[in-house]
């Protein structure tokens, strides 16, 4: 536990002393001040003087927001994966008591655990979505994409800057919730490789829907995400090797 809080330590004065990573810091609480006390104003902005109802998008950015803060958690940490691996840290880990094992459940937990805990305290303050049980399964596998994102961008760049050149992809991460709210049923399927598909649609899912509708596109989206940590996480070992 000694080493895990020296890393967590390490992480913060990071975080602290990079711009890049104090703006992914900042910027989940950011995207919750801006559903909270934005949306209002531009709702009422939009329905006074174009006509327009914006709550009937309510769920739709409740949804957009909520996968984007995983891509936050995970950049930040695959970033900081980067930076090791470029300093060789890595390879000092992987001979310390806490091993490339400890140190990789350290540096996917971590996201994953953020995201989560973020994820919870958007959903119930941003006032734009109740909350359901399809929330909660949503925000299972919205935890899992922080890790993942951290895992792409570390076994897909060679150094730091080529991450935050790739880091760039993570817009695609808005396409899961586009698909899931505006395409046709049928076109849908279409989107069905996309990790955020599955957990816009839940989150999307109409009110008077049943609850055990929700399990299917539940269980594909956990299966999804699982394999694709896998396969991440075996690249980024070969990579480090």
């Amino acid at each position: 536990m000694n080493i895990y809080r020296a890393l967590l330590l390490k992480d913060l004065r990071h975080a602290a002393r990079d711009p890049v990573l104090l703006a992914l810091v900042i910027g989940p609480l950011a995207l919750l001040l801006l559903a909270r006390f934005g949306f209002p104003v531009a709702a009422n902005w939009l329905s006074t003087y174009m006509s327009f109802s914006l709550h009937e998008y309510r769920h739709f950015t409740a949804a957009l927001f909520a996968t984007t803060i995983p891509m936050l958690a995970g950049m930040m940490t695959g970033l900081m994966m980067l930076d090791e691996r470029d300093e060789h840290l890595v390879a000092y880990y992987a001979v310390t008591p806490l091993r490339r094992g400890g140190y990789l459940r350290y540096r996917l937990l971590l996201p994953s655990l953020l995201s989560f805990v973020l994820l919870a305290l958007f959903l119930w303050l941003s006032g734009l979505a109740a909350w359901r049980a399809e929330s909660a399964l949503a925000l299972l596998l919205l935890a899992l994409e922080a890790p993942g994102f951290a895992l792409f961008l570390a076994a897909c760049s060679a150094n730091k800057v080529e991450g935050l050149a790739l880091s760039k992809l993570g817009g695609l991460f808005i396409a899961g919730p586009l698909v899931a709210e505006f395409a046709p049923e049928g076109w849908q399927l279409l989107a069905a490789p996309l990790p955020t598909y599955w957990p816009a649609r839940l989150l999307l899912t109409d009110d008077g829907a049943a609850t055990l509708h929700a399990y299917g596109p539940f269980i594909i989206g956990l299966t999804l995400h699982i394999a694709l940590l896998v396969w991440l996480r075996r690249s980024f070992l070969i990579r480090s090797d």
